[in-house]
């Protein structure tokens, strides 16, 4: 296995998916990771639901890898990142033997624009896509929609971009900041 992250504070991660709270007993539950790159956000929270959750539980993983060219922060330049098809191929490879997990090969704006009329809930979703502000708030409305009383919004390097205005914005959906650490914040719908 060659299961690997790019980030760090996978312990918060861990801690706040194992505490997920289920105000009533789900009839399915439903975790996504945008921005899986080599895997390791992921596997934290198949892994710490594990035993906790039924059969019915998905994991989705959203990344368009290709070394695509692109502007990743509010203020930086275009440049290319460094997500190839190897990589792709060894994470799903990697991933294989975990039946819970689906990984989508698009863009995230691919997938809400493909699965805008779905009824799917989700659960906890980890926002390490994207820093581009603009970008992370259309993602975050997005599944803020599709979230229930209970849901959870892990962002990764959240201090590069403008998570105060993202905070604002789910605010409409009963989202309020329950912690955080100098990388990752968590935000859970009431």
């Amino acid at each position: 296995m060659t299961i690997r992250g790019d980030s760090t504070e996978y312990d918060l991660l861990k801690k706040w998916t194992e505490t997920l709270p289920f105000y009533e007993e789900p009839q399915s539950v439903t975790t996504c990771e945008i921005g899986v790159r080599e895997g390791l956000g992921s596997k934290v929270i198949m892994m710490a639901l594990k035993g906790r959750v039924g059969s019915n539980y998905k994991h989705i993983g959203i990344d368009p890898y290709g070394n695509l060219k692109y502007q990743h922060y509010d203020n930086s330049d275009e440049y290319t990142c460094d997500y190839t098809d190897e990589m792709r191929l060894e994470m799903q490879k990697d991933f294989s033997d975990h039946p819970e997990f689906s990984f989508f090969h698009m863009k995230d704006t691919d997938y809400m624009n493909y699965f805008s009329t779905q009824p799917t809930i989700y659960d906890l979703v980890h926002f390490d896509g994207p820093h581009m502000t603009k970008d992370v708030i259309r993602e975050a409305v997005w599944f803020a929609d599709r979230s229930r009383v209970g849901t959870r919004f892990i962002f990764d390097d959240y201090k590069k971009y403008g998570m105060e205005d993202i905070a604002k914005a789910l605010d409409y959906f009963g989202f309020k900041i329950m912690q955080s650490g100098e990388n990752k914040i968590m935000l859970q719908r009431f």
